[in-house]
């Protein structure tokens, strides 16, 4: 049933402050300030509904607080209410407040805490009876919860959820949980002070720096940042045991294996690559499911273009790194970049590279995720999207071929099967997100499309996609410094020059470019390959014969001009 916790949480707990403040509010003051609150009238809250994401603190933020003052916490949750057989829940449940109320009555202080209010009293429907029926009972019991039975009668229900929009409506009121109080993902100075309460017991390395890393872990929740903490010391110690088994394995194979251990943990410090290492395998629990896997891309990774490469970064890195001065300037930061141009020109990389640059997180979209056959699912997701990228902000939401997504509306037509209509919906959707009355700061939507001129018109106008670059075919410069990014890890022959394949490719895309250093490769494991070692010139000329530009009118060169 429901268990009387009291000590069992620290009274140090970093970060979640204007939340503690509220929380001590409805706790607290009653218990300080009795006298005041009779001489004044004051109807302290009876209840406190604590809302955020998962693993941001909020039953440690009760727990913690009720330490502070004495108070006993008897904690109802799902599992221990529903029962089998009917009204068994209802039973359970009027119990766990009686109990507490027997406390209060004991002059002792006492909180009903209500954790996982979404699943305990979601919101009631027919189809559901039996969790109507135990809602209709809380909803009974907490109207009489707080009822003054006497000097010193205190008793206070906190409830705490998730999915605050998931409970039932009723539960909400006032003279309920008539108060309520966000508990939001951490700032970066709270997550420096989280990082420090539970790194404080490690043997940090003199690398370490936990306020640069507290900057850069965009969107961790308080627990994350715990497993982070907790992976680096595996790590640490991992290497550690390693390195002893190596310098002396058989010594180390026939001895106690936790004495071994001990005698290298002298020596043990976490560094600064143990936490990064930390942080690659412990990512946002908020972006879990919804980010792809997909190799690490770089600025040098992509050739070319530094016109619109400049102008990209620019747009995202100077946001973050040079907020000061877009404050002072009054500037804004862009909602929305859009780069448009032939298929194959590297925007989709480019976009892959501009957000390993910022340091924002990339949150791909696209139609196959957004397209479902029921009514409404795919607005669901990207409004889910842009939640959970406003609150790991600053993030970005990159939409590949947007045109196939959110078309212009003027060119559709009511399809047999409401493709357009779905279209149009979710491009209702999107508009809505970018500058809707729902602040997105933080938020930068990043599209790629080769067909500009299928985009709504709404979708180009100031304020959604601020910034537009066109990514062209690759002029000459661009072109040799592609080839020279695809043959990085070839074995070149000195006969091969770069300089003349760019001049005698002129029409190619990237993904051209890429394909001929490919099949030139191809091409000399053709004719020897169990002795060839480099790729010479005469490959490349082979592969030029047979490969043609894969956008319609480029220019094709024969020769190589030499």
């Amino acid at each position: 049933m429901s268990d009387a916790t009291k000590g069992h949480y620290p009274g140090v707990l970093a970060g979640s402050t204007s939340a503690r403040s509220a929380v001590e509010e409805v706790i607290g003051w009653p218990l300080l300030y009795e006298s005041e609150g009779c001489s004044l009238g004051i109807d302290w809250p009876k209840g406190l509904l604590i809302h955020g994401p998962a693993g941001c603190g909020k039953t440690a933020l009760v727990h913690s607080v009720a330490e502070q003052y004495g108070v006993l916490v008897r904690t109802v949750t799902p599992a221990t209410v529903y029962g089998a057989y009917t009204g068994e829940s209802e039973k359970r449940l009027r119990e766990a407040f009686e109990e507490a109320r027997e406390q209060a009555n004991r002059q002792q202080p006492t909180i009903i805490f209500l954790d996982e209010l979404d699943s305990l009293a979601p919101v009631r429907s027919t189809q559901q009876p039996h969790e109507a029926r135990v809602v209709a009972q809380l909803l009974t019991l907490l109207d009489g919860a707080a009822t003054q039975a006497g000097p010193g009668y205190h008793l206070r229900v906190i409830a705490a959820t998730s999915r605050p929009t998931a409970i039932d409506p009723a539960l909400r009121r006032v003279g309920r949980l008539d108060s309520e109080v966000a508990v939001n993902l951490p700032t970066p100075e709270e997550r420096e002070d989280i990082l420090r309460l539970h790194a404080r017991g490690l043997p940090l390395g003199p690398d370490v720096d936990l306020a640069s890393m507290a900057k850069s872990c965009h969107g961790y929740s308080g627990a994350d940042l715990a497993a982070v903490c907790r992976e680096a010391a595996m790590r640490a110690i991992s290497k550690a045991v390693q390195h002893a088994s190596d310098e002396h394995s058989e010594e180390f194979k026939q001895c106690n294996y936790s004495a071994d251990v001990a005698t290298v943990a002298d020596s043990l410090k976490v560094s600064s690559d143990d936490f990064g290492a930390a942080l690659q395998r412990v990512p946002p629990s908020l972006t879990r499911g919804m980010q792809i896997v997909s190799e690490t891309v770089t600025w040098s990774d992509v050739g070319g273009y530094d016109d619109v490469k400049s102008r990209l970064r620019q747009a995202l890195e100077w946001p973050l790194k040079h907020t000061a001065a877009f404050k002072r300037l009054g500037l804004l930061a862009p909602r929305g970049i859009l780069l448009y141009g032939p298929p194959g020109c590297s925007k989709t990389r480019m976009a892959q590279a501009a957000a390993g640059g910022s340091g924002m997180r990339l949150q791909p979209l696209s139609g196959a995720q957004l397209f479902s056959m029921y009514v409404g699912e795919g607005e669901a997701l990207l409004r889910d999207a842009f939640q959970r990228a406003r609150l790991t902000a600053p993030a970005i939401i990159f939409i590949d071929e947007i045109d196939a997504i959110v078309g212009g509306r003027a060119s559709q037509s009511s399809g047999a099967h409401g493709g357009q209509d779905a279209s149009a919906r979710l491009l209702s959707t999107l508009l809505t997100e970018m500058d809707g009355l729902e602040s997105a700061t933080g938020v930068v939507v990043l599209a790629a499309t080769n067909r500009a001129d299928m985009l709504d018109a709404a979708l180009m106008r100031p304020g959604r996609f601020d910034v537009q670059l066109h990514v062209p075919l690759p002029d000459l410069a661009s072109r040799k410094a592609i080839l020279e990014v695809h043959t990085r890890g070839m074995p070149l022959d000195p006969t091969v020059d770069l300089q003349a394949l760019a001049e005698c490719t002129q029409g190619y895309s990237g993904a051209d470019l890429h394909n001929l250093c490919q099949e030139a490769a191809l091409t000399a494991a053709r004719q020897d390959q169990h002795a060839a070692s480099h790729v010479a010139m005469k490959h490349f000329e082979a592969a030029l014969l047979h490969l043609q530009p894969s956008v319609q009118g480029s220019v094709r060169h024969m020769t190589l001009g030499r």
